[in-house]
């Protein structure tokens, strides 16, 4: 059993990654500004990330042994600064995995729709705090999915280095399984993966890409 810190635990993402966590047998953390209801095996507490500091994060970590960064907001105050104050902390307390989910888009060239004034700021927020998560000693994997859907789960993905796919979507319930099954691996370090709902059962598409090359 692992302890899984979750931010953004109450959002439509989020809310699914606690969900399968708790069903495997982990210890869930589930972070959010708003109250989380109580479960077994769930503990929780309210985190604004726009403005917690870096040491009432670290505090909050310390039983943490993985983080999963699953939050969105204001693209600076959340996007980048509260997940780069997440990642500080997570290493002040000695988490030994992060996940961050960021988007598709990020370091890569994108559709003409999806440039200027918010979506500039938005891709260079998560640019940003995927490069400081690159240079932290932790074992870490950034997710870059395509448009989030809250349609069901196919269980079945695409899954390959940034730049690989042309911009689509995924299920969040699949974002979901990507993320529970990283974590019950050995060795998802270090890794920048697109995400796109496929034809390949989400196992074998994480195991092959561990094993990648």
């Amino acid at each position: 059993m692992t302890a899984v810190a979750v931010f953004g635990a109450s959002g439509q993402t989020g809310r699914r990654v606690v969900e399968r966590l708790l069903r495997e047998g982990h210890d869930v953390l589930a972070l959010s500004r708003q109250d989380v209801p109580a479960r077994q095996r769930l503990r929780s507490a309210r985190v604004d990330l726009s403005s917690a500091s870096t040491d009432l994060l670290s505090s909050v970590l310390e039983r943490a042994d993985a983080v999963v960064f699953a939050a969105g907001g204001d693209p600076l105050r959340v996007d980048r600064d509260g997940a780069i104050r997440t990642i500080e902390a997570a290493e002040r307390a000695g988490v030994g995995r992060y996940v961050l989910v960021t988007g598709m888009g990020v370091g890569r060239d994108r559709p003409p729709a999806l440039y200027g004034g918010f979506w500039d700021t938005y891709f260079g927020a998560k640019e940003d705090s995927e490069r400081r998560l690159r240079a932290s000693p932790m074992q870490w994997t950034i997710l870059q999915p395509g448009e989030l859907l809250n349609s069901p789960g196919r269980g079945c993905v695409e899954i390959g280095p940034t730049g690989s796919f042309p911009i689509g979507a995924i299920s969040r319930d699949d974002v979901a399984e990507v993320i529970t099954t990283i974590l019950s691996r050995d060795g998802a370090a270090r890794g920048t993966w697109e995400i796109l709902e496929g034809t390949e059962p989400i196992a074998d598409a994480v195991l092959r890409a561990l094993t990648a090359d």
